[in-house]
């Protein structure tokens, strides 16, 4: 299928995959059903005071202002050729108990690009994402930012990975470097490793690496020092593997998984384990989601009747402050992305909008 996104200047983007509902068919013999979710609630109305509707929004927290950074991601409008997605290029700061926008100049519009936080440099770092040219012509970005807490730089580096979104991308702490993987061009899907020192990109050679995939996530697991990479898809198929980076190679763990399919990560360090929530989709099935918790050397089904409704998409990150997981927006099959955001204390999700009367 394909997915069409429009920007500002009225230009509409047109793009492999399915950036929204339920993915493309999928293989059963690799990718086993699970039971749906039994969550059935509604879309809500946008809330006052949030970024709004939204999908493949950048998310992820900054120690300099003790909050997360949600950057860019789409939504929704009714243009001539239709309903398409609109790319936005907004900075809104989560303080642990609202948002608030921050009027910054940065990264164009765009949707699904690569974030993570340099520990090292104490920047966070965003690549790619899919987006406008300045004539307003569909595009992938191959570009770099830096933000230092109070404002966006592009950075110059004379090596870059090619132009891509959907890729996974976290920061290595125990050895100072950005490290992304895979994703989706214009016209090819990768398999590529590359590490980010602050001025630089590298494309490393691995003696062995994770198969072909986008929409994938990775993070980086303090307890044990190592990046763990978990399912994303490929054309046709939903994958439910495990691999660990340990700054020279992939060892695929032979772990099994409750669920399979697009996966978002981020480390929980109050509980010290990687939480996934993993979405599920399949023409013969209906979606949905897992919530998940890695140990290092297991995955664990942390799901509940309380977790949000299957969705894609999501914006995914730890709250170093409030020791919590937060998720963002993403899609299902509605007229507009989600506008909710949920924490997870390490045990059961709850809706911030229900609990803040918002």
């Amino acid at each position: 299928m394909v997915g069409l996104l429009a920007f500002g200047s009225g230009a509409v983007v047109q793009l492999r995959g399915n950036p929204a509902g339920n993915p493309t068919k999928t293989s059963p013999s690799v990718s086993t059903a699970p039971v749906p979710s039994p969550s059935t609630r509604p879309t809500p109305a946008s809330h006052a005071g949030a970024p709004g509707p939204r999908i493949g929004a950048a998310l992820v927290y900054d120690p300099e202002n003790k909050g997360l950074i949600l950057f860019g991601g789409s939504h929704n409008e009714a243009m001539p050729a239709g309903v398409m997605g609109v790319a936005t290029a907004d900075t809104w700061l989560w303080n642990g108990a609202s948002w608030r926008q921050l009027e910054v100049p940065g990264p164009s519009a765009r949707s699904e690009a690569m974030i993570a936080y340099d520990s090292a440099r104490h920047v966070i770092v965003l690549f790619g994402g899919a987006g406008a040219d300045p004539s307003g012509s569909a595009t992938l970005f191959d570009d770099t930012w830096t933000w230092d807490g109070s404002q966006w730089t592009q950075m110059t580096p004379v090596h870059s990975p090619d132009a891509r979104y959907r890729a996974a991308m976290t920061f290595d702490q125990e050895r100072g470097l950005a490290v992304l993987f895979g994703g989706e061009g214009q016209t090819a899907t990768y398999t590529d490793t590359w590490t980010w020192d602050g001025q630089d990109w590298t494309l490393l050679h691995p003696a062995t690496s994770p198969t072909t995939r986008h929409l994938a996530s990775m993070a980086y697991d303090a307890g044990r020092a190592n990046i763990v990479l978990f399912g994303g898809s490929t054309p046709g198929v939903r994958l439910n593997d495990t691999w660990t980076w340990d700054g020279a190679t992939w060892t695929r763990r032979t772990a099994t998984t409750p669920a399979s399919g697009w996966s978002y990560l981020t480390y929980d360090a109050r509980s010290k384990e990687v939480v996934a929530y993993v979405y599920y989709g399949l023409d013969n099935h209906p979606a949905a989601e897992y919530t998940m918790g890695w140990d290092g050397t297991k995955w664990t089904n942390r799901s509940t009747s309380h977790d949000p409704s299957p969705r894609a998409q999501i914006a995914l990150a730890f709250d170093e402050a409030t020791g919590q997981v937060l998720l963002y927006g993403g899609v299902f099959d509605q007229p507009q992305p989600f506008d909710e955001t949920w924490v997870w204390d390490g045990k059961t999700w709850s809706l911030w909008e229900a609990a803040a009367g918002a």
